[in-house]
């Protein structure tokens, strides 16, 4: 945050100095990201990020069904 202060000229202070929950807030924002980006939707837009049109955010994989992973030895 001490760059970010000497970037702009102005003392920058965390979320929890007005009382935020910084990791809620962040983890919160993770989840509204991956919302619209499962849904196609675009997450950077010219007037915030200055990308050419509106983003989404990449291609989405899932992981393997539990039929395709190896099983782990039983104990007997």
């Amino acid at each position: 945050m001490a760059a970010l202060a000497s970037l702009v000229g102005k003392p920058i202070d965390p979320v929890e100095a007005v009382g935020w929950d910084g990791d809620a807030l962040e983890a919160q924002a993770f989840a509204y990201l991956a919302v619209r980006s499962t849904l196609g939707l675009p997450l950077s837009l010219p007037g915030t990020t200055g990308v050419a049109r509106p983003m989404t955010g990449g291609r989405l994989f899932f992981a393997p069904t539990d039929q395709s992973l190896p099983r782990r030895p039983s104990r007997a």
